[in-house]
């Protein structure tokens, strides 16, 4: 099973292009930094990133940036650059005339406990240079390119598909840095003996799992088996399978109206008490509750990234 492309999927993690915007020297974007996931990508040009409190990271074209959510920043093209307010700067579109820069910034839709994991697995700012991308990835981004440059029929989901090649190129391209600090799934499914659990219990998370039966399946002892898990993954295998039934369960009590009893099913107990007294214990509080809370908070939630239509240079 591929794990990343679950948790993707799990998370609702998909893209979308809120703006490309040509400009000509100097010029400034300011960003409101209350996004969970942002790409910023120079088509073309060069700039700065300033956070508040943090140094300044020069972007060249085509390197990669993600930023995870936090105070507002600035991506800047010239030192005497004042920055326009992005929602200001789509509303206006392109400057007129060649362009000294092509600014994409896309938004990411990481929704739910699983999207929050994800996302706590990155720093505030993932700086990606264009000459230390994979082929495929840089390709992507060529892609994008000429797609944002052009104008024709499904632009919005080429673009939009595109963005979400980047995503995943880029938490490849991250997570196999040294400084990186990769979720333990991630670690482990690279492990030549801790795989083959991970894939059985993402692929079975209501399977009768035990640690003799994981221990199994890894090719190891009960004892070597639990220390190697431990130490790779992060939690011993009990917990981190909890913690998996857990999150898909949240995700069910939010996106269904399955009765309690079928989501504990679902999610691997054999009857509601034992499900409530499991999902208490992980929440501290018992799992209608957190339903009727949950369904609320997404009622009143913000509009979806992925509504916003992309502002093309010309």
């Amino acid at each position: 099973m591929d794990i990343l492309a679950g948790e993707l999927e799990q998370a609702r993690a998909r893209g979308a292009v809120f703006s490309v915007l040509g400009r000509r020297e100097p010029w400034g974007l300011e960003f409101s930094g209350t996004r969970p996931l942002t790409a910023h990508i120079l088509l073309a040009g060069a700039g700065v990133l300033e956070i508040p409190g943090s140094p300044g990271v020069a972007v060249a074209a085509r390197d990669v940036v993600l930023v995870t959510a936090g105070t507002a920043y600035r991506l800047l093209g010239g030192s005497a650059a004042e920055a326009e307010p992005i929602g200001a700067a789509r509303g206006r579109g392109s400057d007129d005339g060649p362009a000294d820069a092509v600014i994409l910034c896309g938004a990411y839709v990481l929704e739910g406990s699983i999207g929050g994991s994800l996302l706590r697995a990155l720093p505030r700012v993932v700086h990606l240079p264009a000459p230390a991308l994979v082929a495929a990835h840089s390709s992507a981004i060529d892609l994008l390119a000429a797609e944002a440059g052009s104008s024709g029929p499904g632009q919005q989901a080429l673009l939009d598909r595109l963005l979400d090649l980047n995503l995943v190129y880029a938490l490849r391209a991250w997570w196999a840095r040294a400084e990186a600090e990769p979720p333990g799934w991630y670690r482990a499914a690279g492990d030549p003996f801790l795989g083959r659990v991970l894939d059985g219990l993402h692929a079975r998370p209501a399977g009768a799992w035990s640690v003799p039966e994981m221990a199994r399946l890894a090719g190891l002892s009960r004892a070597a088996f639990a220390a190697r898990f431990t130490a790779v993954v992060g939690q011993s295998p009990g917990r981190y399978l909890t913690g998996l039934r857990m999150r898909l369960a949240e995700d069910a009590l939010v996106r269904t109206d399955a009765p309690i009893a079928r989501v504990a099913a679902d999610s691997g107990y054999g009857n509601e008490y034992a499900f409530a007294t499991a999902f208490r214990r992980h929440h501290g509080m018992p799992p209608g509750k957190w339903r009727a809370e949950h369904s609320q908070s997404q009622t009143n939630g913000a509009t979806p990234m992925n509504q916003g239509r992309t502002a093309r240079y010309r």
